[in-house]
């Protein structure tokens, strides 16, 4: 009685009785939120020809979600629900691991690279960065990009690249790969990037001093990132 819903919320024969403004109020949030993600969406060049939306999932079956999505993606783009909109992702999986490359390609997350330690520049590298290795100034933390954020990527698709050991006297060489939230990000310490993982590489035995060159690859397009690296000598 004494809270702002004394007029909308009761209690009477066991029953709590709640209008349907209140009511609909919990779902407001969350829908606002689902709205402007799909603005954010269709506003992306890349998407201009988008011309019809499937909803899935257990909540693409509340009328408010349908009714919020429909007003919001206007005509002339078409809104499919299928039936049984809960169990479409369940099927989903299950066909795909049937047929993996039903899949034909998907779009990147994240920016993805390792971290690399390239020659000093002064005029590009700030001092804090610099480190002397072997006697040779590089620049500490860089992030090489191997894809870049929204990139459309293929089922399979291979990204390598060809480094040298800084050094060669150890037996194990370390590929960290990071993702970054933004397009170009520059150092891994950036506050877009974390780390997603460490490939520790077996380097074979060879002699003091030999230069050793790996090249490392990565591979896109599919439920899970691979990592390889092959010796070159």
């Amino acid at each position: 009685e004494n809270s702002n819903y004394k007029t909308n919320v009761n209690y009477a024969k066991q029953k709590l009785h709640i209008s349907p403004e209140v009511f609909r109020g919990f779902f407001a949030k969350t829908i606002s939120e689902i709205i402007k993600l799909v603005d954010k969406l269709l506003r992306d060049p890349k998407l201009d020809n988008t011309n019809t939306i499937l909803m899935v999932g257990g909540f693409s079956e509340c009328e408010l979600v349908q009714a919020a999505v429909r007003q919001a993606i206007g005509a002339p783009r078409r809104l499919i629900i299928p039936e049984e909109a809960g169990l479409a992702v369940l099927k989903g999986a299950v066909l795909f691991g049937h047929q993996p490359q039903i899949v034909s390609e998907r779009i990147a997350r994240y920016t993805y690279g390792i971290q690399s330690w390239p020659d000093f520049d002064p005029d590009m590298h700030p001092p804090t960065k610099k480190v002397t290795i072997n006697g040779q100034e590089r620049c500490k933390d860089v992030f090489f990009k191997y894809i870049t954020k929204g990139e459309r990527i293929p089922s399979g698709h291979e990204v390598s690249q060809i480094f040298q050991a800084l050094k060669p006297e150890e037996s194990t060489l370390e590929c960290t790969v990071y993702i970054s939230s933004d397009n170009n990000p520059r150092y891994i310490t950036d506050p877009s990037c974390q780390r997603l993982g460490v490939l520790v590489i077996q380097l074979p035995p060879h002699a003091p001093g030999q230069s050793i060159e790996v090249e490392e690859t990565l591979v896109f397009g599919d439920t899970e990132i691979l990592c390889r690296a092959r010796d070159l000598r």
